[in-house]
């Protein structure tokens, strides 16, 4: 959503929680102010926070160079990896909602599938074999080249 998507709404919020940094429990305390519980039950259908943490994470580590501020606050930044690499950590499902962020990604970033390519390389180590990552992969390069189809690029 913060990218511009502008069909994209979610109810949760993920947060990478090896790489924050500050004052966790503060933060705990804000969400829960804000009456943002975080991992509430699977059942909970209201706005939450999603904390990841370091089994399923599926994102590289931060790099300053290529990471994003997607907004700033004065005592919160939220910040995104760049696109190929938010693309990357997407095959590891690869299910509806991720196969339109992923076109939207592409479209409007201009990411090639030779930079989706290279940052798979940068996933932690557990994903980088997964089988179903490797034949998202594949699948992701056929579907790419359907969407420029569609789009009159050839």
């Amino acid at each position: 959503m913060l990218l511009g998507e502008e069909l994209r709404t979610s109810l949760d919020i993920d947060v990478a929680g090896p790489y924050c940094s500050g004052r966790v429990l503060e933060f705990r305390k804000a969400a829960e102010a804000a009456g943002l519980p975080i991992d509430p039950d699977p059942s909970f259908r209201g706005n939450h926070i999603e904390w990841v943490g370091p089994l399923r994470l599926a994102l590289p580590k931060p790099d300053p160079t290529s990471d994003m501020v997607l907004w700033q606050g004065d005592h919160l930044t939220v910040r995104s990896v760049s696109p190929a690499h938010l693309i990357a950590s997407k095959l590891i499902r690869y299910d509806e909602s991720d196969m339109a962020d992923i076109r939207f990604i592409v479209e409007n970033a201009g990411v090639s599938y030779s930079d989706i390519l290279e940052s798979v390389k940068n996933l932690p180590a557990r994903f980088g074999k997964d089988p179903v990552l490797i034949d998202n992969l594949e699948n992701l390069k056929l579907d790419m080249q359907i969407w420029r189809v569609e789009s009159g690029n050839s």
